[in-house]
């Protein structure tokens, strides 16, 4: 899958994980980094969907149009279909309960 960053911060976290770690903590960080590996490994939305781990699902209210992929906790990436089911675009990370 061909995967796209909203933005340049986005994609240096995934880069240099140590960006990812001052911002997000250990944790959140390396599934940051796994999950968008993993979205690379698929070749579709559909392969996506049937990773369990991930809990890929839509958004509802202000966020619907969006995907949402369980992080850790309350910790979620933020993800958009692009112009077909072999493009993602990684929108940002969100504390589910602080948005």
């Amino acid at each position: 899958m061909e995967v796209s960053f909203r933005t340049t911060q986005l994609q240096q976290s995934y880069e240099d994980s140590s960006k990812a770690v001052r911002k997000w903590g250990q944790d959140v960080a390396r599934k940051y980094v796994t999950r968008i590996n993993q979205f690379y490994a698929v070749k579709d939305f559909q392969a996506a969907y049937s990773i369990r781990a991930m809990r890929l699902h839509p958004l509802k209210g202000s966020k619907r149009g969006d995907l949402a992929v369980n992080l850790t906790g309350k910790w979620r990436l933020i993800v958009a279909k692009g112009d077909s089911d072999q493009h993602i675009i990684i929108k940002g990370v969100s504390n589910h309960y602080d948005d």
